[in-house]
């Protein structure tokens, strides 16, 4: 996977790498599509992750008002798009209680989609080649941790991959598994079963979501660097 390079000096920034490690889940994939990922304020509960894009405009990504230290404690997304010149901003994704994406809280998946289609109808960026396979997955608990991710198959959308979902949730049910949690999102599911003092979470993502990690050094990153606006 070929990344767009760490912003220049941020590498030395303790508060930074911590922000953009937590982060990794949502900055990766930006970066695999070629945009520089920076951190604004990363010490400050007004902190916001930026992507320069290609036309020398950018989006700002925060979870309303800024962004909590921990991206397990971010409850919803607003992705807004700063043209380069202009004062005002364009609304790209909001999850936000009020927001039209309200039901996906804070799944990554929608978002990731709605940015890739935003930046192609504006003629800002292509479309992934790929498109967006949806995968379903499933992750079984004991002890109250979770254990390796199972994928259960890939499909070439995410209609498809809710069919798919379900039919497993039936097997579940069948099998004497009982739901105990459902998230609001029907064009996202994701839901808990237990049985016999196990606990399964069942869901579909974005495949790209769920592949390993780069590995990327501190010494290889300290040279990959770019400029970016402040």
């Amino acid at each position: 996977m070929n990344l767009a390079p760490i912003p220049t000096g941020r590498i030395h920034d303790p508060t930074w790498r911590l922000v953009h490690d937590r982060y990794d889940r949502l900055i990766t994939p930006l970066r695999a599509r070629g945009y520089v990922v920076d951190i604004k304020n990363a010490a400050k509960a007004s902190r916001r992750i930026t992507a320069a894009l290609p036309d020398r405009s950018r989006l700002t990504i925060t979870a309303g008002t800024g962004l909590p230290l921990r991206a397990e404690n971010v409850i919803s997304w607003l992705v807004q798009h700063e043209p380069k010149g202009e004062l005002a901003t364009v609304l790209v994704y909001d999850s936000t209680p009020s927001g039209l994406a309200h039901a996906a809280q804070s799944i990554l998946s929608p978002l990731l989609i709605e940015v890739d289609e935003y930046l192609a109808r504006s003629g800002i960026a292509e479309a992934p080649p790929a498109g967006h396979p949806v995968s379903v997955f499933t992750s079984e608990a004991a002890d109250a941790r979770f254990g390796a991710t199972e994928h259960l198959g890939q499909y070439a959308d995410s209609s498809a991959a809710v069919l798919a979902h379900q039919q497993h949730q039936d097997s579940l049910s069948r099998a004497g598994w009982v739901r105990l949690w459902t998230h609001p999102s029907a064009d996202w599911p994701r839901s808990l079963w237990s049985r016999n003092a196990k606990v399964l979470h069942t869901w579909i993502d974005l495949a790209e979501l769920n592949r390993p990690r780069p590995t990327e050094p501190a010494t290889q990153a300290a040279h990959d660097v770019a400029e970016v606006a402040p």
